[in-house]
């Protein structure tokens, strides 16, 4: 059998299946010897020789992968090495949490400190350090843990211990009880999914196999609850909602249940079971999209419009979507119920601008519903989105630009023929108008809009400043704008050696407050650190494995670039703990909706799971253009062959 660390290196290979890992990777993350890594390697090649689902292969200057021949078995095999940690991980602090938690979660009363002490192997110390952890997982729940008179209990609703036992997978601990009870018993599993399967077939009720077997496991929580006395109290639920054919399901989902497991099931059971199934919003039958929902959606369009310069707003099937997603999903929110998403790294690696405006739809959801909208459900409204933006045709032709401009006559002649000698090959039309003229008849008309003022046209995103006298930046901007990027040269342009820094250890509040200082003095802009900091709030900027992209939540001006910042040792970016070594403060320039193609590109340097760590090795901005021009060719290439 695997020891605890044999398991961790392990798992670390199924979770970066198809990547080499070298045995010094093992060594620095596991605080021990290459010789010591080098012998468990020999023990866990031994234990894979007799799987057929997987094998470790090797390769000279490379290091080990773990190659997946059947990935059925594979994920069974994982789910084993998940049980198996936590049977060997006695020792091991977060291990130690977790069976803390269980303990005290299947206690009705106050458990003493004593035997705590006993039955976990620690010592006083100990206990109490990892008691100060118990209380910041409790805390993110809404649950207590009480102490008095060197005893413990964790106080609280019944529901919130139950979205505790979910959301932390203590369920799938496999440790039991002093009655011998465990949260997974595939039996039990098993009966349930056959009381599911019998009534939804009998209600018609449709719903996908994620769901379902999310259902199950709910289910199961449920019941082992119950069965130990763990009932939800009246006044837990406030429920506003008409639970309608949700509820009879439920009824008769626990008519079944409660003959076949023998516990009681008091309304307030069957009505959580209800909201869960609400909020899953499969029975799309009977959905009706309120004129509620289809206010938040239209201002939310006009919002995403305004800040990422896409417009959605005539894009009827992406309102529907989106209506019939966000009433589920706000019963998710309101109750506390939202669903995990295996493929969020997947989705914002992939669909970085999708995740984005996802991102920022979510801010808008929290504001409409008070409650902070989690990144796994933003991964899923990233879908819709990244969907929609791929339907998006670019417009062709020659470009007419309009200029708006309380310039004199003389003015606006000079840079009028500053504007032809850049850009002539591109526009047919330039044409200069005074803010007090403009007439809703010019939006048709031209393609592109620039001001010489920071006024009502640039606040309201309508057109983009450009200097008076146009500068080199304001040549990118435009040229930006006008063509979008043409080739790896205009993207690594983006890039500029002044914003760029590397260090040897620091912390996220120094690199933001470090790179914001430099652009702001390189571009002279205002607030950009403050609107970063805002960002930062409505959620985590982890975007890629070692790569965090800080953003404004608003344009400060209408300039784009990428202020980068490469950290020999990690930087703990966020609640998560994602470990990052390069972070690029990104910045696209307002009013400018070609600039956001920039996303699309970051995603190809998301693709190269090995850029970071040779980025690591040699910290200079040379290598960082020449590794980034690379990840970008080898990402064009491989989309033009798909």
């Amino acid at each position: 059998m695997l020891n605890q660390r044999q398991i961790e290196i392990l798992l670390e290979f199924c979770n970066h299946s198809d990547e080499f890992l070298t045995a010094s990777h093992f060594a620095k993350k596991l605080d021990v010897s290459l010789r010591t890594v080098q012998g468990d390697m020999k023990v866990i090649r031994k234990e894979l020789a007799d799987e057929t689902c997987a094998e470790l292969v090797s390769k000279a200057s490379k290091g080990s992968c773990i190659q997946v021949k059947n990935y059925d078995e594979f994920s069974a095999f994982v789910n084993s090495l998940y049980q198996q940690y936590t049977t060997v991980s006695l020792n091991y602090p977060t291990s130690r949490i977790s069976k803390i938690l269980l303990l005290l979660l299947n206690r009705h009363r106050a458990v003493s400190v004593m035997e705590l002490e006993d039955k976990l192997y620690i010592s006083r110390s100990t206990l109490q350090n990892d008691l100060k952890k118990v209380e910041e997982v409790l805390e993110k729940f809404q649950l207590e843990l009480l102490k008095s008179s060197n005893k413990v209990m964790i106080d609280g609703y019944e529901i919130n211990k139950r979205r505790c036992l979910a959301e932390q997978d203590l369920y799938l601990a496999h440790i039991k009880n002093e009655q011998g009870m465990v949260y997974i018993d595939e039996r039990q599993l098993a009966k349930i999914k056959n009381i599911l399967t019998d009534i939804f077939v009998n209600y018609k009720y449709h719903i996908m196999d994620t769901d379902f077997n999310n259902a199950i496991l709910f289910l199961n929580i449920m019941i082992c609850r119950m069965g130990e006395g763990f009932y939800i109290q009246p006044g837990e639920l406030d429920i506003s909602e008409q639970l309608g054919n949700e509820y009879e399901i439920a009824k008769a989902v626990f008519g079944k249940i409660s003959r076949r497991f023998f516990i009681k099931v008091p309304d307030e059971e069957i009505r959580y079971f209800s909201l869960y199934l609400k909020g899953q919003g499969n029975n799309r039958d009977s959905d009706t999209i309120t004129q509620e929902m289809d206010n938040f959606i239209s201002e939310a369009f006009e919002e995403i419009r305004r800040n990422f310069g896409v417009d959605f707003t005539d894009n009827i099937n992406l309102r529907i979507t989106l209506a019939l997603h966000c009433m589920s999903l706000s019963i998710r929110i309101k109750y506390d119920m939202q669903v995990k998403n295996d493929m969020l790294n997947y989705i914002r690696e992939t669909f970085p601008l999708g995740y984005d405006i996802g991102a920022y739809f979510a801010f808008l959801l929290h504001q409409q519903y008070g409650k902070r909208v989690s990144e796994d459900e933003v991964a899923l409204l990233a879908v819709h989105f990244y969907s929609s933006l791929l339907e998006l045709n670019s417009r062709q032709g020659n470009k007419r630009i309009l200029v708006i401009s309380a310039l004199k006559n003389s003015m606006t002649l000079l840079m009028k023929q500053t504007l032809l000698k850049w850009f002539s090959e591109y526009v047919s039309v330039i044409d200069f108008v005074n803010p007090m003229d403009v007439t809703e008849d010019m939006l048709d008309e031209y393609d592109i809009f620039l001001t010489t003022e920071k006024e009502e046209f640039f606040e309201k995103g309508l057109a983009m400043y450009v200097d008076t006298f146009p500068n080199q930046h304001d040549y990118m901007n435009i040229k930006l704008n006008i063509d979008g990027f043409k080739d790896i040269e205009d993207v690594a342009d983006i890039f500029h050696p002044e914003l760029f820094s590397s260090v040897k250890s620091s912390n996220k509040e120094e690199v933001l407050s470090m790179l914001c200082e430099k652009s702001t003095a390189y571009f002279q802009v205002e607030n950009l650190h403050s609107q970063v900091l805002q960002r930062e709030e409505i959620g985590s900027t982890f975007f890629s494995k070692q790569i965090a992209v800080p953003h404004p939540m608003y344009a400060v001006s209408s300039d784009t670039f990428v202020a980068v910042c490469v950290s020999k040792e990690p930087i703990i970016w966020d609640e998560e703990k994602n470990e990052v070594h390069l972070v690029m403060l990104m910045h696209i320039g307002k009013n400018n909706p070609q600039a956001f193609q920039l996303w699309d590109y970051f995603s190809k340097m998301f693709a190269d799971k090995s850029l970071v760590e040779r980025l690591v090795e040699d910290p200079s901005y040379p290598n960082f253009i020449r590794l980034v021009k690379g990840a970008l060719e080898t990402g064009i290439n491989s989309t033009e062959t798909i």
